[in-house]
Formats: structure tokens, C-alpha cells, sequence
């Protein structure tokens, strides 16, 4: 949902000229910042259940947001002085929570990794390319020094 939906002003025709409409636009960043941590924080739930399909089904969701989110930072940058001159608790509170947002972003986003990490299959060759890991046969053995033992070998060493 981009941010144009949430409040009615965009990086290009933002004027503020009201108290009420500095808050308003600091509202409507603070619910955009909330929903990218909701879908965020989402997908990795959805990742650590398995469900990637119903995981990669947010992701247009989550790009949308974070668009959202970069056009508020790019309008910020241009109306600054008058969210500050009209509404200076709102900008207070805003940047309160944009801290706590970047924050809870870096957590989420470091939790989203090792579920998609989680969610991936096991790779089915060793690193180096050499012999499977798990198509039934059992794992090369090694020696004390980590050479292979052929495979009679190590059977007969078995008796």
C-alpha cells in the first residue's frame, strides 16, 4: 500500500500549513513503519512453519510497504521544518519510534534470514561436490586422517 494511500501527501506536493495535518502525516509514517514490521515479522512465521509459498505471497505486499516507507523518508527530508514548526510532539514521538523501528527492523530482519536458511532444503551433495548426503547410501567413512576408505574395506573391517 503505498504511502500516498495512507496519507494524502507525497514527496511531491506535501504542504503543511496545519497542526492537524503535520499529525496526520506523522500518524500516517508511524502505520507505515507498524505494517512493514507486521509483514516483516509475518513471513517469518510463515517461514518457520514451512509455508514458503504463503511466505513469497507477501513479499509484493512487503515491497509495497517498504516503498511506502522510503517515499515518507524522502517527503520527511523535504517537509521537516514544518512537521517541526506545527506539531513538534508528533516529530518527537515520530522519531522515538523510528529508532524503535530501525531497532526491531535489524532484530526482524536477522530472524527473517535464518527462517528462510531454516526453510530451504538440505542440499543433497556435499560442499565440494563429492558423493551424496542422503540418497539412502550410507556416508563415505574416513580414516584417522581423513582419507576415504573404500567402501569393501570398510565392510570387511566390520567382521
Amino acid at each position: 500500500m503505498p504511502t500516498h494511500a495512507l496519507h494524502p501527501h507525497s514527496a511531491d506536493t506535501a504542504v503543511i500549513s496545519t497542526r492537524e495535518a503535520a499529525i496526520a502525516v506523522c500518524s500516517g509514517i508511524e502505520t507505515t513503519m507498524e505494517s512493514l514490521l507486521q509483514l516483516i515479522e509475518a513471513e517469518s512465521v510463515l517461514l518457520r512453519a514451512g509455508k514458503t509459498v504463503a511466505a513469497a505471497a507477501l513479499d509484493a505486499r512487503k515491497n509495497d510497504f517498504a516503498a511506502a516507507y522510503l517515499a515518507d523518508l524522502a517527503m520527511l527530508r523535504q517537509v521537516g521544518p514544518e512537521l517541526e514548526a506545527y506539531a513538534p510532539d508528533a516529530v518527537d514521538r515520530l522519531r522515538r519510534l523510528h529508532d524503535e523501528f530501525i531497532s526491531v527492523l535489524q532484530i526482524d530482519m536477522a530472524t527473517l534470514a535464518a527462517a528462510r536458511a531454516a526453510s530451504e532444503p538440505l542440499p543433497t551433495r556435499l560442499p565440494n561436490g563429492r558423493g551424496p548426503i542422503a540418497d539412502g547410501r550410507p556416508l563415505p567413512r574416513l580414516d584417522r586422517i581423513g582419507r576415504h576408505i573404500p567402501q569393501r574395506l570398510a565392510a570387511s573391517s566390520r567382521r
